[in-house]
């Protein structure tokens, strides 16, 4: 087993090596064409900078000499021309520094992209993300079997597959990846992902995208709640009434205004008119100050700011150039197992349906709120702003803006669950192609039907969270129903990183996602897991409660799946009743793999109980592989030990607590050896 084993690890890490390699070269290239770019931009807002500030100085001197002296009034004008100039400086400089934001965020994301290829979990973690991810919703038995695999923490499966940035997309993947490996939707998403991969400047572009509305102040799940909930002005109609009324009369205003002062009207009529407009304008400043509140909060999450409705529009038009059909040759020149060779799924279609072909699409609701976005946009910009003042003090604006909103959400409010769905699928499957592309020595894995035996086979598997270089691979069988491996060895020897690597890679064929080896096949399944336990004092369970408790868990969910003819129930199990005495242990741990076989399950379980192996029950059903570790002098003499994480057939020859013990200096001191 040794030879195909290594040989097979190591074609699996050169031809990934490669690859690699060639995406982060790749991404290095990118980030330098992005910050000569900034550079030259941030020369040029600058100079905006300075002229901006001249044209200001300038406005407010010529003010003042015009203001001082009487026989240079004309400057007065001069200055108000400057302070235009200044405007329209002000307004040409938006796009640029527009363009800035978004250049910071390519370059942020070009940044993860090299951070998860290089596994720098520091620069991947952050504070908004962990909070994101803990709040994902998951059953009890998938969020154990998380914790366990190191699915959705820190330095997690998460954080190497993902690219998500908005609320959908994070919550959308979390959920795939905890999720069950279904041989239907994972062949689905597993075809979709195909065709993605080589899209790379599409995504490159899609990733920014999302990144920008992640963080902007419009969060899709607000957004969607604001489309499903009450119209605010629905108890409010007179505010509407009184705005459209506010519109007639500062028009009547006005024009009196206008005709007494050319004669057309009484002179007197110029100090009613103004008194009559600065009532107007006083009682729509309370009305702002003191009703508008929630209807700028709606205008937050509906239209954050001028740039977002434009972003979702094109996020969602995104859609537009995802592939309808699966190449022909694609599976021969990607390693795709013929199997899954085909006509596009039906994913890709779906998502298509809900954000750009339907009547009521996402894009096109999307058109429809730009034009609503506009008008209220007015209070948003600098340049855009003295039109919108008179506006909202003459006309109580908000409310016109609101109410086209609201008469938006009307038509819309139904759908838009549908789209931001769409959206995180679409980006989960974005995601999930940039690790394909990266990942070219990763094989996409077959799914077998459960009736031809239930076994997981892998050929130089690995553990898909380590480095390349770092990365031991294996060959690896568990099942059929009726056996379980049980993986013996020392301590550090890798039994763990063994299980993990089997559950990890589950979790990456369920989502479609390449798997770290070179051929990996296995039936539907559900992962249940009993990994890292710890007690709870504030509770009063201690650490083999905590087991029990958690075993328990394990068999039920089994006992459950046992009802199920399209997947079963892959448990693993490590280092299981610790809490207890050796004897006890290895009875208690053969009844509860007896309860897991008789559900129909298939699993494996590590040990460093050597004497486990030798239950005569066991021994029936075990397939019983090992870990060792090599021991060795330095030039020293003490004694140094090795581990080369390779997988061996039969019980484990060795053990090394005590040997451990003695190497970090808390063996037998020399008196004790004396007595």
């Amino acid at each position: 087993m040794d030879g195909p084993a290594e040989t097979s690890a190591n074609q699996a890490s050169l031809s990934n090596n490669s690859g690699v390699d060639g995406a982060v070269e790749r991404y290095r290239g990118q980030l330098a064409s992005i910050d000569a770019e900034r550079e030259r931009l941030r020369a040029k807002d600058r100079r905006f900078g300075y002229v901006r500030v001249v044209l200001f100085l300038a406005f407010v001197l010529l003010l003042v000499v015009g203001m001082l002296w009487d026989d240079v009034s004309y400057a007065t004008w001069v200055g108000w021309g400057s302070f235009a100039l200044c405007l329209i400086a002000v307004t040409a400089n938006e796009p640029i520094r527009d363009k800035l934001e978004e250049l910071n965020k390519h370059r942020s994301v070009i940044r993860r992209l090299i951070a998860r290829l290089e596994r720098d979990w520091e620069q991947l973690a952050s504070k908004s993300l962990t909070r994101q991810l803990a709040a994902v919703e998951l059953p009890g038995h998938r969020r154990d079997v998380a914790g366990d695999l190191d699915l959705l923490g820190r330095a997690s499966l998460y954080h190497l597959v993902s690219m998500a940035a908005t609320a959908p997309g994070i919550r959308t993947l979390a959920q795939w990846l905890a999720g069950p490996a279904e041989a239907t939707i994972a062949r689905s998403r597993g075809e979709a992902v195909e065709q993605l991969a080589p899209l790379r400047d599409q995504r490159l572009r899609f990733y920014t995208l999302a990144r920008q509305i992640g963080e902007s102040a419009g969060d899709p799940d607000h957004f969607v709640q604001w489309a499903a909930g009450k119209p605010w002005l629905a108890e409010r109609r007179w505010l509407v009434l009184w705005s459209k009324l506010s519109v007639v009369l500062a028009v009547v205003f006005v024009l009196a205004l206008v005709a007494a002062g050319i004669g057309v009207a009484p002179r007197g009529l110029i100090r009613f008119s103004l008194m009559a407009i600065g009532l107007l304008i006083a009682v729509n400043v309370v009305l702002t100050a003191v009703m508008l509140g929630p209807a700028h909060a709606i205008f937050s999450i509906a239209m954050s700011n001028r740039r977002a409705v434009d972003d979702y529009e094109e996020i969602f038009s995104a859609a537009s150039w995802l592939p309808s059909e699966a190449e022909p040759d694609r599976g021969v020149s990607s390693g795709v197992a013929p199997d899954a060779a085909g006509p596009a799924s039906g994913f890709l279609d779906s998502i298509r349906d809900r954000l750009i072909r339907s009547e009521h699409s996402a894009v096109e609701g999307m058109r429809q709120l730009r034009k609503v976005a506009r008008a209220g946009g007015l209070r948003q910009s600098a340049g855009t702003f003295p039109i919108y003042l008179p506006l909202q003090c003459l006309a109580l604006w908000d409310v016109l803006v609101l109410d086209r909103l609201e008469q938006w959400q009307a038509t819309y409010a139904d759908h838009v669950g549908g789209w931001f769905e769409a959206l995180g699928e679409l980006e989960s499957l974005m995601s999930i192609a940039a690790l394909r592309d990266e990942n070219p020595g990763w094989c996409r894995p077959s799914f077998e039907e459960a009736a031809n035996g239930a076994t997981l086979r892998a050929v130089a598997i690995g553990h898909p969270l380590l480095r390349d270089e770092d990365r031991v691979c294996n060959d690896v069988s568990v099942g059929p129903p009726g056996t379980v491996l049980l993986v013996t060895g020392s301590n550090m020897s890798g039994k763990s990183t063994l299980l993990r690597s089997v559950g990890l890679n589950v979790a990456l064929a369920a989502v479609g996602a390449p798997v770290c080896a070179r051929e990996f096949s296995l039936p539907s399944v559900e992962l249940a897991s009993s990994i890292r336990v710890s007690d709870d004092v504030s509770q009063g369970v201690s650490f083999y409660m905590a087991e029990l408790k958690r075993l328990k868990s394990v068999v039920d969910h089994a006992r459950e799946m046992s009802g199920l003819s399209d997947r079963v129930c892959l448990f693993l199990l490590d280092e299981i009743l610790q809490g207890t005495n050796s004897r006890e242990r290895q009875i208690a741990v053969v009844q509860v793999l007896r309860h897991l076989i008789d559900s129909g399950a298939i699993g494996a379980v590590s040990t460093h109980d050597l004497e486990l192996a030798d239950e005569p029950e066991l021994a029936e059903i075990a397939h019983v592989v090992h870990f060792r570790e090599t021991i060795h002098p330095d030039a020293s003499g003490n004694e140094q030990m090795t581990f080369d994480y390779k997988m061996r057939e039969g019980v484990s020859p060795t053990t090394n607590a005590l040997r451990l013990l003695r190497m970090v200096g808390l063996g037998e001191r020399e008196d004790q050896q004396g007595e």
